[in-house]
């Protein structure tokens, strides 16, 4: 009979990566989402060892650690506390609570697993040994096994991916797929980016994703998602960027039924420009702003994500190689003309094509043709958005209806004016709550 392990953290993250690792290790793990939880289970389950955070919700692992030292039954369960802070104080009352041992977030895998060895060892005087041999060949073999159906599919099926352990899937596009997913050093939270195995077979696909990514990786804004890393596991390429806790602006778009505040499209749509400012200094253009590019976090800061399609602005060489780039309701008039001299002005058009769609509910130019679309940018006259959203202020449509003129001459013509006119709106004084 396997030990078994109780572990009580209120992170989600946490939990599944560390019931990942000790399964591994052959042990029998259950999880608890709060102290009280905790208690709850442990009478229950009767674990061997019990893993527990100090700061928890209903209980604190000091709490519990406390009544679960009042309970005969669990009185000599051996506990780990695990705190953030790693205060001599907190370790202080973890002892006095009647902790056995402690851990300081965060720890590497290797430092946790000698750690549960140690006590099970003391408590129990066994002296059975896991074949770490054993268990490491298990491990390759099982993401060897992993890569091998990713390649067939385009989908991971299991919970390892080059020493990352995947906790769910965010989303889907046409050459990826996002997953959440726990880095294995710091045991910290990041969006993991895998790039299907059909796009990667593209002719200059890769080549164009080692371009941009090495642009983003040195990209550092609060209103642009970070890409810490890029790399290649058994020949599938990934990226490694900031997990953003929060929705983009396309689901938003279905969520809100296609109308935003204006209060809000103000404050997202100052936050992008400040990151095209950013950009403009780095002689850089995104190419493919659009609301599934935006990305809002839990605390309502707007940020631009999916560097796919950067280049700097001189890099003429960089061209299309056989199909559009750019996203077609929201593509500038001269990227769609295959313009290789364009600018930062054709960003600031699909920022005012991206706000237009959140403000009014449909795109500038509707419909699912996207070649008919596409001509549209470069022929037809833009409606104005005053007409399609009555309750947005005359200075904003205006503003909107600038950024979308066919001409870039016509635009603003950089950032810095675009984030002086947000700036300069008169205040919505009927939005409560809803402040730029």
């Amino acid at each position: 009979m396997s030990e078994r392990i109780l572990i009580a953290d209120d992170s989600r993250e946490l939990r599944t990566v560390l019931s990942a690792q000790l399964r591994k290790l052959g042990f029998d793990v259950q999880v608890a989402v709060d102290g009280q939880d905790a208690l709850d289970r442990a009478r229950s389950f009767k674990p061997t060892l019990v893993i527990m955070d100090i700061m928890m919700p209903k209980l604190s692992g000091l709490r519990a650690t406390k009544k679960m030292r009042e309970d005969p039954d669990l009185a000599s369960t051996p506990i780990i506390l695990m705190s953030q802070l790693g205060e001599e104080q907190d370790v202080v009352e973890g002892i006095q609570a009647g902790a056995d041992e402690y851990l300081v977030k965060p720890f590497r895998q290797a430092e946790l697993a000698a750690r549960v060895r140690i006590l099970l060892r003391k408590s129990s005087g066994a002296q059975k040994k896991l074949d770490e041999t054993t268990a490491q060949g298990l491990e390759a073999a099982e993401e060897n096994d992993a890569v091998r159906r990713f390649k067939e599919t385009g989908q991971i099926v299991s919970k390892d991916f080059a020493g990352f352990t995947i906790i769910d899937k965010l989303g889907q596009g046409g050459t990826a797929t996002v997953y959440r997913a726990m880095e294995p050093v710091n045991l910290k939270p990041v969006a993991l980016k895998i790039i299907s195995p059909f796009a990667a077979v593209k002719e200059g696909f890769l080549k164009r994703l080692r371009r941009s990514n090495e642009i983003a990786v040195r990209l550092m804004h609060p209103h642009i998602v970070r890409t810490y890393t890029m790399g290649e596991y058994q020949d599938v390429h990934f990226m490694v960027q900031e997990l953003v806790e929060g929705h983009a602006l396309d689901n938003y778009l279905h969520e809100e039924n296609g109308h935003m505040q204006e209060a809000k499209a103000r404050r997202y749509m100052l936050h992008i420009a400040e990151a095209i400012q950013y950009l403009e200094e780095k002689n850089l253009i995104h190419r493919d702003i659009k609301p599934g590019n935006i990305y809002v976090s839990q605390d309502d800061v707007a940020k631009l994500g999916d560097f796919g399609l950067s280049r700097l602005q001189d890099d003429l060489g960089q061209t299309a190689e056989g199909y559009l780039l750019g996203t077609p309701h929201y593509i500038s008039p001269e990227q769609a003309n295959g313009d290789k001299h364009i600018d930062s002005r054709s960003d600031l058009y699909s920022l005012g094509a991206t706000i237009f769609h959140l403000l009014s509910g449909q795109p500038l130019f509707p419909g699912d043709n996207l070649q008919q679309v596409v001509l549209a940018h470069l022929t037809k006259a833009r409606p104005k958005l005053g007409d399609m959203a009555g309750d947005v202020s005359p200075g904003l449509c205006a503003m909107v209806d600038k950024l979308v003129e066919r001409e870039p001459d016509a635009r603003y013509q950089t950032s810095a004016e675009l984030i002086d006119a947000i700036n300069g709106l008169p205040p919505l004084r009927s939005l409560k709550g809803l402040s730029m």
